[in-house]
């Protein structure tokens, strides 16, 4: 009756051989490191409690921003909306959407795209633009919040609708 063992390198043997085994496996071990197994601990509690909540300025009322006289005013901010239809022959291709991501960079305002009722992504990001795959024919919904957010997206709104790919 003959015993087989497995060792830690993986094999399977008897006697000298096994042996033999193991002593390269060790070797290589020593000369190269990633050949190397061990167990790594963590020292990162399973479960890092959370930090505390930020309380209030007691003068300031959650969604009133202070004025320069003490008085608690609610801030007004302006966000405009603008459904749109792409007029560019193929889409928001690379230049298209370059020429989108810029404007909308310079604009000053945040800026947001969306595709149909797809999630938002930054209008100033080209990659994000292109991700989108807008294609000619789609609607997208721009979304801008500040002082002259109608402005921007009026330009904006231009821009999408011109055709680039127009020889």
């Amino acid at each position: 009756m003959r015993i087989l063992a497995t060792c830690a390198a993986g094999t399977t043997g008897t006697g000298e051989a096994q042996q033999l085994r193991h002593a390269a496996h060790d070797a290589r071990a020593r000369t190269e490191p990633w050949r190397r197994t061990r167990t790594v601990t963590s020292l990162v509690p399973e479960r890092m409690p959370l930090p505390a909540p930020r309380p209030h300025h007691p003068s300031v009322a959650p969604g009133l921003a202070p004025c320069a006289d003490g008085r608690n005013e609610r801030s007004t901010m302006t966000v405009a909306t603008r459904t749109v239809r792409i007029g560019s022959a193929h889409g928001l291709h690379a230049r298209p959407a370059k020429l989108f991501a810029q404007a909308a960079k310079d604009a000053g305002l945040p800026v947001t795209i969306a595709k149909d009722a797809g999630a938002p992504v930054n209008a100033a990001s080209i990659l994000g633009v292109i991700a989108l795959g807008i294609e000619q024919g789609d609607y997208v919904t721009l979304t801008a919040d500040g002082e002259g957010a109608e402005n921007v997206l009026d330009d904006l709104a231009d821009l999408l609708t011109t055709d680039h790919d127009a020889a």
